[in-house]
């Protein structure tokens, strides 16, 4: 049931976030969004600064700021009000849809499923024939019969930490 309240999430968050998505294609500007905007406005430093109440040093800054990927949100809005202006903020996949991930991720835990059953059989194979092999075993030496002993012994503790041998 929870997998389906996530499957539902994640195509309201696609749906939500499809305006967004055309975002991912546009690259920041090489001074920033901020410079880029301001100086498309007409908007010098200080006429800024004075709306934000700051110095014209300050407007730089915050421009350096968001420029290096240090500057908070909120100093973003402020200074986005200060030019007539909004912050919109989302985040969104690299590729494809939040519920194409899932898909991928769903593929990956189905795939690792199957590898971690076939090397379960491949020990319950393992510990078939190590088995039938020590009930042979009556004409082997001691020795061996040890070491196929402590073989079984290792493969039964390897079997109940991997859960083998109980049914799924």
């Amino acid at each position: 049931m929870e997998w389906k309240m996530q499957m539902i999430a994640q195509r309201e968050l696609d749906r939500q976030l499809r305006p967004f998505l055309m975002a991912r294609r546009v690259h920041r500007p090489s001074g920033g969004w901020l410079r880029a905007v301001r100086k498309a406005l007409g908007l010098s430093a200080t006429a800024m600064a004075q709306d934000l109440r700051v110095s014209p040093s300050a407007v730089f800054r915050m421009e350096r700021a968001e420029w290096k990927d240090k500057i908070s949100l909120q100093g973003l809005d402020k200074a986005a009000r200060a030019m007539s202006c909004k912050v919109v903020y989302a985040i969104v996949p690299y590729k494809g849809s939040f519920e194409e991930h899932a898909a991928k991720d769903v593929k990956h835990l189905v795939w690792r499923q199957q590898a971690e059953r076939k090397q379960k059989r491949k020990l319950a194979v393992a510990m078939a024939q190590v088995s039938k092999t020590m009930e042979q075993g009556k004409q082997g030496t001691d020795v061996d019969k040890r070491r196929i002993r402590r073989l079984v012994e290792a493969l039964r503790e390897k079997m109940e930490e991997e859960g083998i041998g109980k049914r799924e």
